[in-house]
């Protein structure tokens, strides 16, 4: 099953930009800036962690409180179906570092960690790549990471789903540890540098992240002031700030 997925992403160079976005038709990709969209996002992983995998993980956790969520929803019936959360280290510890310690360079505020990446099971489909759900929040994840100014994204992953971060330019460190939180599952940390994957220019996704602008994608201005989950907690501390 693995090989055949390899392959169909493998695929990838031969769809233009223009494809990708295509795949975005239908559904809207945005930051969590308000306490309806963010509650729509933590009843997308309650329902994907808890009730579907069976983990028993707090909804939302300590994470959230400093964290920023992203939200894909399915326009036609409004119902959220995917999010991901991005956690900045300029505002306290990583989750990874609970069970890794982390590479000195990256021991920065300028790191982000992507974490409880989920989407609802009727939206997992994807023809002969990946669905336009996970796309989405992709290219979300890239965009918003450079408007916060981090520099490195970590993210950690079961063996069977690696593939995919390394085909999104993420590199494995070798590092694995036994998640407890997630049924002790071993997961192996993985990373990028933004400025690289800038540099990236031959890869198929370089042109519709960094320079398309599809209408379902919805970013906050950059002047924006809002927390993460503001409810919850305060916002995060700049990165920006830290220089």
């Amino acid at each position: 099953m693995r090989d055949s997925q390899q392959q169909a992403t493998a695929r990838g160079p031969e769809i233009q930009a223009s494809s990708f976005a295509g795949l975005l038709r239908g559904y809207r990709f945005s930051v969590c800036t308000d306490r309806v969209a963010t509650e729509s996002a933590l009843d997308v992983r309650r329902r994907v962690y808890r009730e579907n995998c069976g983990y028993d993980v707090p909804v939302p956790d300590d994470y959230d409180a400093r964290s920023w969520l992203l939200l894909a929803e399915h326009v036609d019936s409004g119902e959220a179906v995917g999010t991901m959360r991005i956690t900045p280290r300029s505002a306290g510890p990583l989750e990874a570092e609970e069970y890794f310690r982390l590479p000195r360079h990256l021991l920065s505020p300028h790191t982000a960690e992507v974490t409880r990446f989920a989407i609802l099971p009727e939206h997992r489909r994807g023809h002969g790549i990946m669905p336009g759900v996970s796309f989405g929040l992709f290219k979300l994840l890239i965009n918003f990471l450079d408007e916060i100014g981090a520099r490195h994204a970590v993210v950690c992953s079961k063996e069977e789903r690696i593939w995919t971060y390394e085909w999104l330019c993420f590199r494995r460190t070798g590092l694995v540890a036994s998640y407890a939180k997630l049924a002790n599952a071993a997961h192996e940390l993985l990373t990028v540098e933004l400025q690289e994957l800038r540099q990236r220019r031959e890869h198929p996704l370089w042109e519709f992240v960094f320079t398309s602008r599809p209408a379902e994608m919805v970013l906050p201005p950059p002047t924006a002031q809002f927390g993460p989950v503001r409810y919850l907690g305060p916002r995060p501390v700049s990165i920006a700030a830290t220089e």
